[in-house]
């Protein structure tokens, strides 16, 4: 068998030797620049007509030299390696080396080109900085009020959710949060993501939720509606002592629309089921909680130092108590007095 092109006898490619296959058919480009556009306000980069989450410029680089190289049709890049050199502070200068497979056979290809570095608005960015939002999440506490550290607290954890929720999905932000008369309103970039961050506080902090849509405008011919999550915080939290039907519970747990609470006269766990906020109140928060020095202990009783008033208090060991240090932790409702387990 010999090369119709040249007449070399030998391996061949279709009907031609390798050396003629490779300089007739085997044409590998580059342009004479390539284009990088980052966000200027979140760093990622606009590849192969989307932006995405990239890391550094070279693995932006890499992966718009890869985009851009025109290879035949059939065959494959197998490996592909950059050197990158600085030219200004908007381009630079790009020497790559390709093999590409085609029909069990891998040809070396050495090319260059000017990489430019642009500073562009990522479709997400952009929505966010012109306030875009497609639902509202309402937080409010008990009678219309929350505690700064309750405030504290839950925009810290929507923000996690967030955060957590841009690793799969760049559409998921909060465009603004603001400060109302009983709580906070977080305006969402979707309806799915407001919705997932409402039921949570709904599961996990015993908040009562309601939802409500609007109509908003027309997209692509049809109707869109901006979604309102409203979530009402119990007034309590975790770690908190509440008055449920005459008697005082430790909130060890909470859940939807039930509380986990542990009897601070036998120690017996209980869950409280309530039907509203209102069936379950605060009777002494985690800031009330006191440290008493012990003055006797006793199997069932303990003789503790009363720090408000200096004069001693006999109670009633609940059930499973322990007390690991000299100390003991105190709590005064209207219901009586307390010692609380350190196992708790």
């Amino acid at each position: 068998m010999f090369c119709v092109e040249c007449g070399k006898e030998g391996e061949l490619i279709g009907s031609l030797c390798i050396e003629c296959f490779s300089s007739k058919h085997m044409k590998v480009s580059l342009p004479d620049h390539v284009d990088l556009i980052t966000c200027a306000h979140c760093s990622s980069m606009s590849l192969d007509g989307r932006w995405q989450d990239v890391g550094s410029v070279r693995e932006g680089a890499e992966a718009a030299i890869a985009s851009a190289v025109a290879i035949p049709r059939g065959a494959s890049v197998k490996e592909m390696s950059i050197e990158l050199s600085e030219k200004d502070e908007r381009n630079m200068d790009v020497r790559a080396r390709f093999v590409v497979a085609v029909e069990g056979h891998e040809f070396v290809r050495d090319l260059s080109t000017i990489l430019r570095l642009k500073r562009g608005s990522c479709d997400q960015c952009s929505k966010q900085k012109g306030s875009y939002y497609e639902a509202v999440l309402q937080v409010r506490g008990d009678e219309r009020s929350m505690n700064k550290d309750a405030e504290r607290e839950i925009e810290r954890m929507v923000r996690d959710r967030v955060a957590a929720m841009r690793k799969s999905s760049r559409g998921a932000f909060i465009s603004k949060i603001e400060r109302v008369k009983g709580g906070l309103d977080f305006y969402f970039s979707t309806a799915k993501a407001a919705g997932a961050v409402a039921r949570e506080i709904q599961d996990t902090r015993c908040a009562e939720y309601k939802e409500s849509s609007s109509l908003w405008g027309r997209r692509d011919g049809e109707e869109v509606y901006r979604m309102t999550y409203l979530v009402r915080m119990p007034g309590f939290a975790r770690g908190d002592v509440v008055e449920f039907e005459g008697r005082d519970y430790f909130v060890s747990r909470m859940s939807r629309n039930a509380v986990q609470g542990i009897d601070l006269v036998t120690g017996e766990e209980r869950l409280l089921k309530i039907k509203s906020v209102d069936s379950c109140v605060l009777a002494a928060g985690k800031s009330k909680i006191l440290k008493a020095v012990v003055l006797v202990d006793k199997e069932r009783e303990v003789q503790v130092l009363d720090p408000e008033g200096m004069s001693p208090l006999d109670i009633v060991k609940p059930r499973g108590f322990v007390r690991n240090g000299e100390q003991i932790r105190l709590v005064k409702t209207r219901l009586g007095a307390y010692v609380l387990s350190d196992s708790w």
